[in-house]
């Protein structure tokens, strides 16, 4: 008899936990979709404050760019040009959505771990090869004072016609990785702030095709291959 009358109570209780899983599985996906947006954006949001840096900076040096670190390998701003003066929170240098895990506390040991920046106005993977090579055969006060014949406008709204999804000059942009397991967004791809300011972000093309500049192959296999040599303090 009591067996009879629970059996009811758990088909009742079985349907509530089956509702449940079936809610669960169709809320969880949109939940992770949405953080993942959420700390996209906030990468998003630090190369926008960057640009404002910058924008700052090259607005009292006539135009000029921050210098580029003279830390070997390291294809980040030179933190001596601009901080604290035009930066002053480090934290804008992490893109919480990375896989690399490492706060910056001092500003010499900022690093490219995070984004990239190569202090010319390049517009395409060949150009992109060519400053690379250049950095790594020539000394870097030779590099750092030439322009390699690629020219470097002022901080202004010009633009780069025919680019797919996007109406400037890429200025700065997130660590395109060679692993393309290490991507830390979903889809694959990576932020670009442009020359006018506004950050886009653009999918990843393993066959680099230009439209895509500069989250391709040949980025990761160049930027993203090397490691910055920092102090031995910063690791400390």
């Amino acid at each position: 008899m009591s067996r009879s009358k629970l059996t009811p109570r758990l088909w009742e209780w079985a349907a509530i936990v089956l509702v449940l899983i079936i809610g669960a599985a169709v809320l969880l996906p949109a939940l992770s979709r949405g953080r993942e947006s959420a700390v996209r954006a906030s990468c998003a949001n630090n190369l926008k404050q960057l640009g404002l840096v910058m924008k700052m900076f090259a607005g009292e040096h006539s135009g000029a760019w921050p210098s580029l670190s003279p830390v070997p390998n390291n294809w980040m701003l030179d933190m001596r040009t601009i901080y604290p003066e035009y930066l002053t929170d480090l934290n804008i240098l992490v893109c919480p959505s990375s896989p690399v895990k490492i706060r910056f506390e001092r500003p010499e040991c900022v690093s490219s771990l995070y984004y990239v920046y190569t202090g010319y106005a390049l517009v395409s993977d060949e150009q992109a090869l060519a400053v690379f090579e250049a950095y790594h055969h020539l000394p870097f006060a030779t590099f750092a004072s030439n322009d390699l014949t690629l020219p470097v406008p002022v901080w202004s709204n010009s633009s780069r016609p025919g680019a797919a999804g996007s109406n400037a000059i890429p200025v700065m942009w997130d660590r395109v990785p060679l692993d393309e397991s290490q991507f830390g967004h979903v889809p694959r791809g990576a932020n670009v702030l442009h020359l006018d300011g506004h950050v886009e972000f653009v999918k990843y093309s393993y066959y680099n095709n230009s439209d895509f500049f500069p989250v391709t192959r040949l980025s990761a296999e160049t930027f993203g291959s090397v490691l910055p040599q920092m102090p031995m303090h910063c690791y400390e």
